[in-house]
């Protein structure tokens, strides 16, 4: 592959966050007097907070109060990695190095919190490896809408063709085949159905195996 930019998703794709975010969300619900199943709680993975809200309303009625149960769950996920740790995901800093010394340039598209991405990759100690981070909150529209993977196009002068984008997510990796973009998967907590995995150019077990296809 002739990959002048790779894109990174964050959540689930370079952290092994996602684990963390469910179980921190589904514990605010349940303060809430609600419950929430993994059917609907996993159309949330990879949109920006607010598709996210508006996908939660339509299931839980208008009356569900979606921004109270989003901060307290961002408080119980901050405490949980307070006193946990972020584990990074196999193969990440192989992965950014070898990228670095390619002279490939190096992209974050998280639909979080420009906030969150800046505590994540500073957690990790990985900042210096990108050049361009943009988050849900830049965009007018979310994943599976590709604009997020598009403007970071854009800002590095780069093709779709020329990129290569990183996801974990059934609505990420929608986003980079909506922009022409190439995307490996490696999943995370969910396997994708087969007519979402045959739009990848690969699916790979992890980060590590990246390598071999740059």
């Amino acid at each position: 592959m002739n990959v002048k930019c790779l894109i990174f998703d964050m959540d689930g794709l370079m952290f092994d966050s996602e684990v963390i975010a469910e179980m921190a969300y589904k514990k605010a619900v349940k303060k809430f007097g609600y419950d929430i199943s993994n059917e609907i709680y996993y159309q949330l993975l990879g949109r920006n907070k607010t598709d996210a809200y508006m996908i939660i309303k339509e299931h839980m009625g208008e009356e569900y109060p979606a921004h109270e149960i989003h901060k307290l769950a961002h408080e119980f996920k901050y405490a949980h990695i307070q006193e946990h740790g972020l584990p990074m995901k196999k193969g990440l800093m192989e992965l950014l190095e070898f990228v670095k010394q390619k002279g490939i340039l190096m992209a974050v598209a998280s639909s979080s919190d420009k906030s969150i991405i800046e505590w994540y990759l500073k957690l990790g100690g990985i900042e210096k490896y990108f050049d361009y981070i943009i988050s849900g909150e830049q965009v007018v529209h979310s994943k599976p809408n590709p604009e997020i993977f598009l403007r970071v196009c854009r800002e590095l002068g780069v093709t779709p063709e020329e990129a290569l984008v990183l996801e974990d997510s059934k609505s990420g990796i929608m986003a980079a085949v909506n922009g022409n973009i190439p995307v490996i998967c490696i999943p995370d907590i969910l396997d994708h159905e087969d007519e979402i995995t045959k739009l990848t150019y690969k699916t790979l077990p992890d980060l590590t195996a990246v390598m071999e296809y740059l």
